[in-house]
């Protein structure tokens, strides 16, 4: 993995003339820098060390009206080299710079005491003491300190062996597998090649060839070809300085602050969740300035009352933002640094400042993550949460949301994911508010899951839903029917009088055989008020005891089983029968054998084929 390194400190200090005495690269390219005599954008050269081969520098601008550039180069950087004038000491740039260097995920410091020509011992020990007095009580106290002169060459060699040895203490020189991308800080065009964007790349390798696309636009591309440090490569790796020529876009589609990266690397976003170290905590809602890679988007800062590191910015305009990406906080007005920090949610949620934040801040790989969240969502979290909070895509996380689901850790459910234990609890949630409301309503046997469901206080909805009910219901832990669910263990209770009125219905359809009586004629026959008939029907069928097969026709459960064994018979070994045959044989007329045989083909006991029915192949 290649590594970073990048200049910081007051303006004429020296550092682009340091970085042209190691190098031999001019890193101002701009005509107005040469006339000037100051860096105003960000430089790049490159140096040849014994250890790490060849390293990219960036040269960062030094005066405070372009400490946006100076921001734009210092996200990335593994070791900063911090130029400081023999001659003039710690400046107030200087100790600006130093504190983004410190609030950034910058791994090792290497203080150039530059001009060092220019001071005598007595200037030159005061410039030291004053360094040491800044480090000292930071986490890059005992950073060597090398007085180099960039015109004399004194110290050039022990500085360069200086930011070797530095290097070797950043990280791990393993390689980086997370998708690659790299935040735009220049876009422009080659006659004969097309767009090209430069930067650094912030994560992963990146190739010849590849699928990418630029956000937040969400322009698809393709890499045509990568140079660093003007060679053609055919790959590039983090860290390093990347020109990539992008196919298929035009110049006016690109421009700095944009990324490009591999699918899944990037999201667009206006509402992020970050973790930052203060300078200066904001007041809740404070408007601020957020540098996010190559971009400085305005927004708002809401802190949380639960972690005082934890901010949510909302932006004003649409980013690029990668999970973990370092980030830089400014006031909005006038522009002092308030932190720094990194990325934890790229697509956050609006939250309450006493709302807790869910995050992964620590992982070992993406199934100890995924198992993280899973177990903490009660209800199940889905995939689309998941991919939000790790910044993945569904793709990226599908092989290892297959693994864990065959091993059994966690279930899924047409996209939503639960630990064997969050679906017991749900289970036994879910269980005792279905025997509540049967306690409330004791004639029915079936009730509607929405209310079941906000009773066990479960907020399932959708295919999600039905496929956690089907499961139950297999595994004999409810009863399912339709839209309506039951306790596998609840029956009917009926009063006396209701059972008595009951019974008395279901004796006068059995007498009747297959031509049953209407609500009318069944009330005459039984000396009572229709209206009575009709609310003991009713509770007949909730109580599933009745099935009504149409307007006015009930029969009782050993009734419709009967004329059952009845069709079975017809269709017995495949056969195909008519809907006459079928009316002959049970001895009625249309008005009851279609609706009992369009009955059937709902319930998929038949099938229609043409003008015959067959029994249904289950």
């Amino acid at each position: 993995m290649a590594k970073l390194i990048g200049t910081a400190g007051h303006v004429d200090h020296g550092k682009t003339t340091l970085i042209q005495a190691l190098t031999g690269i001019d890193a101002d390219r701009l005509p107005e820098e040469k006339r000037r005599g100051m860096t105003i954008d960000i430089g790049f050269a490159y140096i040849d060390l014994p250890l790490h081969g060849r390293v990219s520098i960036v040269d960062v601008p030094g005066h405070e009206r372009f400490l946006t550039n100076m921001l734009v180069g210092a996200l990335g950087i593994d070791v900063a080299l911090l130029c400081v004038s023999a001659d003039e000491s710690v400046m107030p740039q200087t100790r600006e710079h130093f504190e983004i260097l410190e609030l950034l995920p910058v791994d090792r410091l290497v203080v150039a005491m530059t001009r060092a020509d220019l001071a005598d011992d007595e200037v030159r020990e005061f410039a030291r003491t004053e360094i040491d007095e800044l480090l000292t009580p930071t986490r890059f106290a005992g950073s060597p300190i090398i007085a180099v002169s960039a015109h004399t060459g004194e110290g050039v060699e022990a500085l360069k062996a200086e930011l070797d040895t530095a290097l070797g203490e950043t990280g791990s020189e393993t390689s980086d597998s997370r998708p690659w991308y790299l935040p735009i800080d220049r876009a422009f065009t080659i006659k004969g090649f097309g767009a090209v964007v430069t930067g650094t790349l912030a994560q992963g390798v990146v190739k010849e060839g590849d699928v990418a696309i630029v956000m937040p636009d969400g322009l698809e591309t393709r890499v045509r070809g990568v140079r660093v440090h003007d060679e053609a490569r055919p790959q590039a790796e983090k860290g390093m300085r990347t020109a990539l020529n992008l196919g298929g876009l035009k110049l006016e589609e690109l421009h700095r602050g944009q990324a490009v990266g591999a699918k899944g690397a990037l999201f667009e976003s206006r509402i992020l969740d970050a973790r930052v170290r203060w300078r200066t905590r904001p007041k809740h809602g404070a408007r601020v300035r957020v540098s996010l890679g190559a971009e400085e988007a305005i927004g708002k800062a809401f802190l949380s009352e639960l972690d005082p590191e934890v901010v949510q910015l909302r932006l004003e305009t649409r980013v690029a933002v990668a999970k973990d990406q370092p980030l830089i906080v400014r006031r909005y007005s006038p522009p002092d640094l308030l932190g720094g920090g990194r990325v934890l949610v790229p697509v956050a949620k609006t939250r309450r400042k006493s709302e807790a934040i869910v995050s992964v801040e620590a992982a070992s790989d993406d199934g100890e993550a995924i198992l993280n969240l899973v177990g903490r969502s009660p209800e199940g979290i889905a995939t689309e949460e998941l991919c939000r909070l790790l910044g993945k895509t569904a793709q990226a996380l599908g092989d290892t949301l297959e693994r864990l689901k065959s091993s059994g850790a966690i279930l899924g459910f047409a996209g939503l994911w639960l630990t064997p234990t969050s679906l017991s609890e749900c289970t036994s949630r879910l269980s005792e508010s279905l025997m509540r409301l049967h306690d409330q309503a004791p004639t029915r046997s079936m009730l509607p899951r929405e209310p079941v469901l906000a009773g066990a206080k479960l907020s399932w909805k959708g295919k999600p839903l039905d496929r956690i009910l089907a499961a139950l219901g297999s595994e004999g832990l409810i009863r399912v029917q339709g839209t309506e669910i039951a306790h596998p263990g609840f029956i009917v209770r009926l009063s006396a009088r209701q059972e008595e009125l009951l019974a008395r219905v279901e004796a006068v359809l059995a007498r009747a055989g297959v031509n049953v009586p209407g609500e009318s004629e069944i009330a005459t026959s039984l000396g009572v008020p229709v209206q009575a008939v009709d609310e003991i029907l009713r509770i007949g069928l909730t109580a599933g005891r009745l099935v009504r097969i149409t307007d006015g026709i009930y029969y009782g459960i050993g009734q419709l089983e009967g004329i059952k064994t009845v069709v079975r018979e017809l269709g017995s070994g495949g056969r195909a029968f008519q809907a006459s045959e079928f009316r002959d044989r049970v001895q009625t007329s249309r008005k009851y054998a279609i609706p009992l045989l369009e009955y059937f083909d709902a319930i998929r006991l038949t099938a229609r084929v043409g003008e015959t029915r067959v029994l249904h192949d289950r």
